[in-house]
C-alpha cells in the first residue's frame, strides 16, 4: 500500500471509528524508558541545537503487551507546549515490526543504525529526520514531551521518510488497534518567559479574491489521497504592513485537523515588504519570486496542500494569517537560521519571537 492509498483508506473509512477502535484496545498495553527517571528528561535527551547543549540521544522505550493482530508500530514524540502554533514533533518513527518489544537508546540516530531493520524515521520539526531532543525556551515553564506507540492493524503505513510528524500521527491514529503513552518535562533556567498572542494593527488587513464566502472552493482542495480538488493555491492580497515591518510571513493552518498538532496547508517566509500580493496558484513549486521562501507543508512537500479533512467530519476552518516581522531574513544565523525546507513550526516558532502585527480571516471546508 503506498501513501496515498493509506491516507485515501483512513479518510473515507471514517475517521472517528478507527479513533474508537484505538481507545478500546488492551488496558495492559504499556510504554516505558529506564532512561527517563522519574518523568524528567535527562541532558543525554536533549537537542544539541539551537543554543541548547545535550546529547540529542533518543532514550530507550520499552513497550509490553500490544494487542492481537497487531503488524507494526509507530511511535512518536510531541511537545503540545511549544509556542508554535502547533506544539513541535521531536520524533517519528514507523513501520517498527510487530516482533520488536524495544528500541535502543539512540535508536533515533540515522547513523547509528540501531533501529529495528524496515524502520522509517519521520521527518521532524528540526526539519530534519531522527530524533531531535528537546530545546524549550529558557524561562518557560516546563513543557511536556508526550511519548506515544500506536499498536497498528497494517505493517506498513504507507509513508516514507519525508512524513512529517502531523501525517505520521494521523496515519497512525487512522490504524490504530490501541496506543500507549507517558508524559517526561524540561524546562531550561531563565527569566519567566511569556507569550502572548500577536496583536493586530489598525489597516493591516488580509484577503482573498478567491474565497469570497468563507468557505474554501474545491480548485483550492488537495487533489491526493481521495480528495479531488486542483490544489490551487488562492489569490491573496494585503494592506501596508505597519511601520517597523521588514518581511512577512504567511501561514495557512488547519486546527482541526486530528493529528494532536492540526495541520500545516502553507508556509510562507522572507516576503518582501514591497509585495502586496500572491496570485492564484503562487503556492505551486516555483510560483513565488522575490525571494519568498516557501516551506514544508504537513503533507511532507515543498510549497501550498490544500484542504481534505476526513469525509463525513464537521467542516474544517483553516486559519490563513499574515505576520508583520521585525526581522528581515529568517535564514540569516544571526536571527534564526531557519532553512528553506523549515516545517510550520518551526516557521511558526521563530515568527511568533519576531512578530509586531497580525492579519487573519479563516474559511472552512468539509466534504
Amino acid at each position: 500500500m503506498n501513501v496515498a492509498q493509506a491516507i485515501r483508506t483512513i479518510l473515507h473509512s471514517g475517521f472517528a471509528v478507527a479513533l474508537f477502535a484505538a481507545g478500546c484496545g488492551s488496558s495492559d498495553f504499556t510504554l516505558s524508558s529506564p532512561d527517563i527517571a522519574n518523568g524528567a528528561i535527562q541532558t543525554e535527551q536533549v537537542a544539541n541545537v539551537f543554543g541548547c547543549t545535550g546529547g540529542n540521544v533518543s532514550p530507550e522505550l520499552r513497550w509490553s503487551n500490544p494487542p492481537s493482530g497487531t503488524q507494526s508500530f509507530a511511535i512518536t514524540v510531541h511537545d503540545p507546549d511549544a509556542p508554535t502554533g502547533s506544539g513541535f514533533w521531536h520524533w517519528a518513527v514507523f513501520n517498527i515490526p510487530a516482533s520488536a518489544r524495544s528500541l535502543p537508546k539512540n535508536a533515533g540516530s540515522l547513523s547509528a543504525s540501531l533501529a529495528p531493520a524496515g524502520t522509517i524515521q519521520g521527518f521532524t520539526d528540526f526539519a530534519s529526520n531522527g530524533y531531535g531532543g528537546p530545546c524549550p525556551p529558557a524561562g518557560d515553564p516546563a513543557h511536556r514531551y508526550v511519548f506515544t506507540i500506536h499498536a497498528l492493524k497494517v505493517a506498513d503505513l504507507g509513508l516514507d521518510n519525508t512524513a512529517p510528524g502531523a501525517l505520521v500521527s494521523f496515519a497512525a491514529k487512522g490504524n490504530a488497534i490501541a496506543s500507549a503513552s507517558f508524559t517526561a518535562n524540561y524546562g531550561i533556567q531563565g527569566p519567566p518567559t511569556s507569550h502572548p498572542p500577536v496583536p493586530t494593527a489598525p489597516g493591516f488587513t488580509l484577503a482573498s479574491n478567491t474565497i469570497t464566502s468563507g468557505t474554501i472552493p474545491t480548485p483550492q482542495v488537495y487533489n491526493q489521497f481521495g480528495c479531488t480538488g486542483s490544489n490551487t493555491s488562492p489569490e491573496l492580497h494585503w494592506s501596508t504592513p505597519p511601520t517597523g515591518t521588514r518581511s512577512l510571513v504567511l501561514e495557512v493552518y488547519d486546527p482541526d485537523a486530528p493529528t494532536d498538532s492540526g495541520f500545516w496547508h502553507w508556509v510562507v517566509f522572507n516576503i518582501p515588504t514591497t509585495q502586496t500580493s500572491f496570485a492564484l496558484n503562487a503556492g505551486a513549486p516555483g510560483g513565488l519570486t522575490g525571494g519568498a521562501v516557501q516551506g514544508v507543508n504537513d503533507y511532507g512537500k515543498t510549497g501550498y496542500g490544500g484542504p481534505c479533512p476526513p469525509a463525513g467530519a464537521p467542516a474544517h476552518h483553516h486559519q490563513f494569517t499574515l505576520y508583520a516581522l521585525k526581522v528581515a531574513n529568517l535564514k540569516d544565523p544571526a536571527v534564526a537560521g531557519i532553512p528553506d525546507n523549515a516545517t510550520g513550526a518551526l516557521v511558526g516558532f521563530v515568527t511568533r519571537a519576531n512578530a509586531i502585527a497580525q492579519a487573519t480571516f479563516t474559511a472552512t471546508y468539509g466534504r
